[in-house]
């Protein structure tokens, strides 16, 4: 029988583990790609489609002054304001992923994609898998607001992109909604599967308050290197102040993030929110079963609801009713 002292020192042996644990969430392999590989700068979608479309590269910088590497995506001669859709990606990715939703671009959307801090080419050496991230989004959505011809804004997130989509869209309700792909449900949860995942065979022995432990540990030298509180990023928590509606989805060979995670995001939104179980894995393309899904999600929320609400605005409170 192996005692949960030796699986312990087998798994915390020098400090290999835990700084291999810390830089697989703090600093993953850093998304490489050069800006052809966005594409040319004016372009069509596909054989039929008329339109010509753009890519306008843009720097902006956060409240800490860093800088973040930007595409807007939209049509080349725009007539009148169109709904934006904010490109949020993962842990390992950067705008280039964004290039997944250019289809949104034929349905009457911009795509707006950009590299957080700390990934692709944007600034910064670490990232926090939302924490600094949802400042970076603010910079982001503030620069839009600012855009005569945006009309309203939605978030699309995959894994960290959607756990930073759900934290902020619980601070601004002006967000139409929000599609997320694959959230964890806390930063404490998912290090904690990860221990498990990661230690070896000899995981599924240790009890549960030695893996808490090392979670801990864990926690420690990332408040020492990217200066953050894993404890601090609770999607669920985020989730059940939030009153942006929500399509939740979640790949059904996901081996990075547990799917009971993502249902407990669902289960504690506060607004509406969909939940669906999709073919692929974590970072796998969905399927255009699933592009349909959020093309109408993303049209009634951003074009029919609003629409209707211009055309049908509701009744003018009757002052009498106070006295």
């Amino acid at each position: 029988m192996i005692k949960t002292k030796e699986i312990f020192k087998q798994l915390t042996s020098g400090p290999s583990f835990l700084d291999t644990m810390s830089d697989f969430i703090i600093r993953p392999q850093r998304s490489n790609y050069d800006l052809i590989d966005l594409g040319p700068s004016v372009f069509r979608i596909g054989d039929e489609c008329k339109i010509r479309f753009q890519r306008t590269d843009i720097d902006l910088y956060n409240m800490r002054n860093m800088n973040i590497k930007c595409s807007w995506f939209r049509p080349l001669h725009q007539e009148g304001k169109l709904p934006c859709v904010v490109y949020c990606h993962a842990n390992c990715g950067g705008r280039y992923d964004g290039l997944e939703a250019l289809f949104l671009l034929t349905h009457g959307f911009t795509l707006f994609c950009f590299d957080f801090c700390g990934s692709g080419m944007s600034e910064g050496e670490y990232i926090s898998l939302g924490f600094y991230e949802r400042q970076d989004l603010a910079t982001v959505t503030e620069y839009l607001y600012l855009q005569p011809d945006v009309d309203g804004i939605a978030l699309w997130g995959r894994s960290m992109g959607a756990v930073t989509s759900v934290m902020y869209a619980s601070k601004d309700r002006n967000i139409r909604c929000v599609i997320c792909d694959s959230p964890f449900g806390s930063l404490r949860w998912l290090v904690h599967d990860l221990v498990e995942q990661n230690g070896g065979r000899t995981a599924k022995f240790i009890p549960s308050a030695v893996i808490n432990n090392i979670v801990e540990r864990i926690r420690k030298r990332i408040m020492r290197r990217a200066a953050f509180d894993i404890d601090d990023l609770n999607t669920v928590k985020y989730a059940s102040q939030c009153q942006v509606p929500g399509l939740l989805f979640h790949g059904e060979e996901d081996d990075f993030v547990s799917y009971k995670q993502s249902m407990a995001v669902r289960d504690a939104f506060q607004a509406s929110c969909i939940h669906m179980l999709v073919p692929g894995g974590h970072n796998d393309e969905r399927e255009e079963e699933i592009h349909n899904l959020i093309v109408g999600y993303l049209r009634l929320y951003m074009i029919e609801k609003p629409q209707a609400e211009r055309e049908n605005p509701a009744p003018a409170p009757d002052p009498s009713s106070d006295r």
